[in-house]
């Protein structure tokens, strides 16, 4: 009867610290709170808890003289912790928190950087760098990934980035003279000469598949410059090659006499400041785009900005001309640029409804501009009637521009908040109504943060890029979770479970699953599911801490002391890696203090016992 109350005991007590798990979750349906409201939380409930293994488990294992095999159980305990955290987060359990989703995502990026090193060997202006230098072309190379089907880059887009295939392929091809296309795939780069000249693409690049690119930018190659004379050499015999002659000559028709001028100036100015103008100029046509800023219909919010901010939108915008015939974007298409019309004519098409009448366009007319603002689609194809005339602007100079003009992100994100943007993701982008509410406000909320903005096509992309990932999330929760259910399970056996011990598992579990149910449900998983994790991982704590209650009946102190020590490395370790980062990811500064009155807490709670 003794034994069988002992298990039922450390059953209930297991229930009691985790039922904050599915508590944390059922707050969600009523509670949204802020990023700073859960950090504070979180750090409450680590302070807490490390307070309570201090001690409940820590020190009185130490003053029974079991240091040793304590210590010993506390290292294997955080080595078991971070292996098995590392193969739940391969699985997809990253995805429960901010702070495991962002060290997850910079560590694969350290392994594709690890990767790019050998390929960037090919590309013979890279071939003598030393070791400093390829640890610096790596920090600053990022990881892209493109859809099938959609542009890496467009015909007179400048050119500020260097592309290397890392996997699938690539389609060159030029709309305007209706050259041969070109296919290229894996290690292949995209654009050197036009990177290296600061020359228009001349190209257009179009992903056959899904294709993984890596992106050096021209700012972070030309930072390379001063501190590599070696590079410097490297890029001054391209600049004198012929290969770039050619490539001016021919792509961009400059006659012999300019492009040696050129190719002198820039090595003049490569060997004095480490950098050069570009060949070829991009054209913004400023001057007309100021005169009609202020009426242009779909984006009247342009007009009327404060001169220096309208001046460096017109830096960004890039002028072309198409071709009767020449289309601009197709239906589907993931909407990368925005176009405004100086002259010419434009028609709208519908493919899917072929009886729908065409939209007619004329100058001063923006188009593209729904799908573009929110990062969607393009609903509706677009082509050129007569020869014409628009202003370009690329989705990443507008990410940019929005964390430097303030009036200018001000007045978008009163836009977005505009009745007819939430109509046009319901109807055109068939997001649910709560759903389009949810993109709206989180637009809004990062751009009142100086923070990018998720685009609507990426709203379920990481739950729906790992297949495995709500079985990693669980198995995720749970190794957080059995290190405390062996804590109970043993103090119940041998000394019985201080009530400081109770509430600071109680006060680390709420905040953890109030935090993760909220990015769960960001990652499209559905209210049920959820629960249903967060409740069977409440009874097998449960579980675990009855059958811990039973482990611990009969083992030597040295045992018992070891044991205890795996249960107090993996939460110590837990509590580390994962609780206060993700408090710190969350409130910035705010945690220190709310770890310190977690901490009073649960010391006025032993004060109780």
């Amino acid at each position: 009867m003794l034994v069988e109350s002992i298990v039922i005991t450390a059953f209930l007590l297991g229930i009691i610290s985790a039922c904050s798990l599915p508590l944390g979750t059922l707050t969600t349906l009523f509670w949204k709170p802020s990023d700073r409201s859960i950090a504070f939380l979180m750090a409450f409930g680590g302070g807490a808890l490390l307070a309570a293994l201090t001690l409940d488990l820590v020190a009185g294992t130490v003053a029974h003289g079991d240091f040793y095999p304590l210590a010993a159980g506390c290292i294997a305990g955080g080595m078991i912790f971070i292996g098995l955290n590392g193969i739940v987060n391969d699985l997809g359990g990253f995805l429960r928190k901010a702070s495991t989703t962002f060290y997850h995502l910079r560590k694969q990026e350290y392994r594709k950087f690890r990767r790019i090193l050998s390929v960037a060997k090919r590309v013979d202006v890279f071939r003598d760098l030393n070791d400093k230098g390829f640890k610096e072309l790596a920090d600053s190379i990022h990881n892209r990934d493109v859809k099938k089907g959609a542009l890496v880059f467009s015909q007179g887009d400048p050119c500020d980035e260097l592309y290397i295939i890392a996997s699938g392929s690539v389609d060159l091809f030029d709309a305007k003279e209706k050259i041969e296309t070109v296919h290229l795939g894996k290690n292949n780069d995209l654009g050197w000469l036009a990177f290296l000249t600061g020359t228009p693409y001349r190209f257009t690049a179009r992903a056959t598949d899904d294709v993984n690119l890596w992106v050096l930018p021209k700012s972070s190659f030309f930072g390379l410059l001063p501190n590599s004379p070696i590079l410097v050499q490297a890029v001054q015999r391209w600049l004198r090659g012929a290969k770039v002659t050619n490539y001016l000559q021919i792509k961009h028709g400059m006659d012999a006499e300019t492009v040696r001028q050129w190719s002198d100036q820039a090595v003049h100015s490569l060997l004095r400041r480490s950098l050069f103008s570009p060949a070829i100029q991009i054209e913004h046509k400023g001057g007309s785009f100021r005169a009609m800023a202020s009426q242009i219909r779909g984006i009247e919010w342009f007009g009327n900005l404060p001169h220096e901010e309208l001046q460096a939108i017109i830096d960004r915008l890039i002028f072309k001309q198409f071709t009767r015939g020449e289309t601009f974007f197709y239906a589907g298409e993931e909407a990368v640029h925005m176009f405004i019309i100086e002259h010419g004519a434009v028609s709208i098409l519908d493919p899917v409804n072929r009886l729908s009448h065409a939209i007619d366009l004329s100058p001063r007319d923006a188009f593209g501009h729904m799908a573009f603002f929110t990062g969607s689609r393009y609903s509706m194809s677009a082509l050129a009637t007569e020869e014409t005339g628009v202003w370009v602007l690329r989705q990443i100079d507008f990410v940019r521009l929005l964390v430097v003009l303030p009036e200018f992100a001000r007045r978008f994100a009163e836009f977005l908040q505009q009745a007819h943007v939430k109509t046009y993701l319901e109807e055109k982008q068939m997001l649910s109504h709560d759903n389009a509410s949810i993109w709206i406000n989180k637009a809004v909320k990062n751009i009142a943060a100086s923070k990018e903005i998720i685009p609507v096509t990426k709203i379920n992309f990481d739950i729906g890029t790992h297949k495995g990932a709500p079985l990693g999330i669980w198995l995720g929760i749970m190794l957080d979770g059995i290190p405390e259910a062996l804590v109970i399970g043993a103090s119940v056996r041998h000394s019985g479970l201080a009530l400081s011990l109770l509430a600071g598992l109680f006060f680390s579990n709420y905040p953890e699953a109030l935090s993760s149910s909220m990015g769960m449900r960001e990652q499209g998983m559905k209210f049920k599911t959820i629960l249903a994790m967060w409740t069977s991982l409440m009874l097998i704590t449960g579980i675990l801490s009855a059958l811990g209650s039973i482990y611990f009946a009969g083992v030597s102190d040295a045992v018992f002391a070891f044991t205890e020590g795996v249960a107090a490395g993996a939460m110590l370790t837990m509590i580390a890696q994962t609780m206060l980062p993700e408090a710190y990811f969350k409130g910035g500064d705010i945690i220190g203090f709310s770890t310190l009155l977690g901490f009073l807490c649960a010391i006025f709670f032993k004060t109780l016992e």
